[in-house]
């Protein structure tokens, strides 16, 4: 396996790097360091030659490898540069059979930007057809061994379950999160998350599933109240991961897209898994 690590040079892609760089050490895989000219003003906008075939990127993702090996002697790391827009790049590459995976930080070196508002990272998990880590904005404990899987009873949630344990193989015990309106039956929700705790069981050899549902307190899903209660579940779950299926709009977005005239603006702090479209 193949990981693909975009880096700004930014703290937070510094992050995602050294995640991806543990995930690859437990699972004998190997790195791509990705750099491309056009995401971050490095090497460009400071009078540097742009034909100079020695940018200050091409030293600093020389440098970020040879940080990394110093630390994890045993994977092996590639690096590549190109002045391609960062998101086709990565179209490109996850197109190309030659990846399975992607991991890369919540935000780059725009601290205003966030995962929720349009960015760089939303736009690569929306689009990408082999699955994205993306990782909080902070050094993070590497574990893989709790799971959360956002849930509406979809098939394709089974298909996103089976994607993360295929790839990663590590998950010992998994938390369903459903947010269901509120002129819902809670007895109704509880039989059909005990289904699908029984479906998943049969499916995996995952053991230890247990289920847990809020009712919304607004009519309309989509509105403040649902991110507030995933937020809130998650910091009570506390999952090592969280698992989010692939829609016509990604979940996160449709989420947040209602959020943006608030100030809620929720940090990402749990790594999340999405699943290829």
């Amino acid at each position: 396996m193949t990981i693909i690590v975009p880096t700004d040079f930014s703290e937070n892609s510094e992050y995602a790097a050294l995640y991806a760089c543990e995930l690859a050490q437990k699972k004998n895989a190997d790195i791509q360091l990705l750099h491309c000219y056009t995401s971050a003003s490095v090497g460009e906008d400071d009078g540097e030659d742009a034909d100079d075939p020695l940018l200050k990127a091409d030293l600093l993702i020389q440098e970020l490898k040879d940080r990394l090996m110093d630390r994890f002697p045993g994977v092996d790391i590639f690096i590549e540069s190109s002045r391609t827009l960062i998101v086709d790049k990565l179209t490109e590459m996850a197109n190309s059979g030659k990846f399975e995976l992607i991991v890369m930080g919540a935000s780059g070196s725009s601290k205003i930007k966030s995962i929720y508002y349009g960015s760089t990272t939303l736009a690569v998990a929306s689009k990408s057809n082999i699955p994205v880590i993306v990782i909080p904005n902070r050094d993070y404990a590497f574990q893989i061994k709790h799971v959360a899987l956002l849930t509406n009873f979809k098939h394709e949630e089974l298909d996103t379950l089976k994607a993360y344990l295929r790839l990663l193989d590590e998950a010992e015990s998994l938390s369903l999160i459903h947010v269901y309106k509120a002129n819902q039956k809670k007895e109704n929700i509880q039989d059909s998350l005990n289904n699908w705790v029984y479906n998943i069981k049969e499916m995996t050899q995952l053991q230890h599933v247990q289920s847990f549902a809020e009712p919304v307190q607004k009519e309309d899903e989509e509105l403040d109240s649902v991110p507030e209660m995933v937020d809130k579940m998650i910091q009570e779950i506390n999952p090592d991961m969280i698992l989010v299926t692939p829609s016509r709009k990604t979940f996160f977005e449709r989420l947040f897209s209602s959020s943006v005239s608030k100030a809620l603006a929720l940090e990402l702090n749990k790594p999340a898994f999405f699943d290829k479209i």
